[in-house]
């Protein structure tokens, strides 16, 4: 009986065939682009056929590189499937919410004791995925995530759109003082360098004709929980997020500075993973979190600003 191809061939020919670009198949591999060259030369010289055109701006698969690409696909679904299915049936007793740490300290935690004393029967896991190198998005039920839109192919509810105010440290300015736009960039601001949060300033001040300043480094900050106790330290004036920082605000460890607030079409949205679609528990969780916050629409904003 004839051997098949090495696995490594068809991992590498599967993500080329997918990216049409060696070097972001290798990327995705972690390997070096020569090596998705060399293992998809080796199944090329084993099968007989040229899987690929080689033409510029990118790769095209010849008939023969289709077919196989099917099969892949194909066949990587199913195991991919089963894989899934094994992960559900070890964890069925208990239903795993994925969710950023800020997200989760403050406004999921608070609120989940609520949860568990509606439905006692169904037991919850939050896992946090921020700086996790090791974080297997399909490791869990749900997924919380941040912007424009949930996950595509996803059962979603949207938990809370984005509304951006600007807030400090209670004592750094004078009690009750608001400032306005022109005020604020003279200010020591305090930046979130990562990810969706890099241009926050920027949509803060959309449409006023002014720009942040440029920070220093030190102003810089990538976690959410050490730019929150960073203002609260009273380092400079930062950007909250209501719904996340109203438990501070309504204990005075924060003071809001500024009448102005931005709506933006950004969202908080939660998702049952397709592998946990048929769990009524994810179900139950889903409505659930959906129904915590009223629709935008519903209330009324001061000096609400829609980018």
């Amino acid at each position: 009986m004839r051997a098949y191809p090495a696995l490594s061939q068809i991992a590498a020919f599967d993500a080329a065939a997918r990216h049409l670009n060696f070097s972001r198949a290798a990327t995705e591999l972690n390997v070096q682009q020569p090596a998705v060259s060399r293992q998809i030369a080796a199944l090329e010289a084993d099968l007989g056929h040229r899987l690929f055109q080689r033409s510029k701006p990118r790769l095209r698969l010849t008939p023969e590189g289709e077919m196989l690409a099917t099969a892949v696909t194909d066949g990587l679904g199913a195991i991919r499937r089963a894989i899934d299915a094994l992960r559900g049936q070890r964890r069925r007793d208990v239903l795993v919410v994925n969710a950023a740490i800020g997200f989760t300290s403050f406004f999921l935690l608070p609120r989940l004791g609520e949860f568990q004393s509606a439905h006692p029967d169904i037991r919850v896991e939050v896992v946090t995925r921020d700086q996790n190198p090791d974080y297997d998005p399909t490791a869990c039920d749900l997924v919380v995530t941040f912007g424009e839109a949930p996950p595509p192919g996803t059962e979603s509810r949207p938990i809370f759109g984005e509304e951006l105010i600007a807030v400090c440290a209670p004592g750094r300015l004078p009690a009750g003082r608001r400032l306005g736009p022109e005020e604020l960039v003279r200010e020591r601001l305090l930046h979130m360098s990562s990810g969706a949060h890099a241009s926050d300033w920027d949509r803060f001040l959309a449409g006023t004709g002014l720009g942040p300043p440029e920070p220093q480094p030190i102003d810089r900050l990538f976690s959410y929980m050490v730019y929150l106790r960073a203002i609260q330290n009273g380092q400079g004036i930062g950007l909250g997020w209501r719904h996340l920082v109203d438990d501070l605000l309504t204990s005075g460890a924060l003071v809001q500075v500024s009448d102005r607030v931005i709506v933006t079409p950004r969202a908080y949205h939660c998702s049952i993973l397709p592998h946990s679609e048929m769990r009524a528990d994810a179900r139950v969780f889903l409505d659930w979190i959906g129904g915590l916050v009223p629709p935008t629409g519903a209330r009324v904003k001061t000096g609400a600003a829609q980018l």
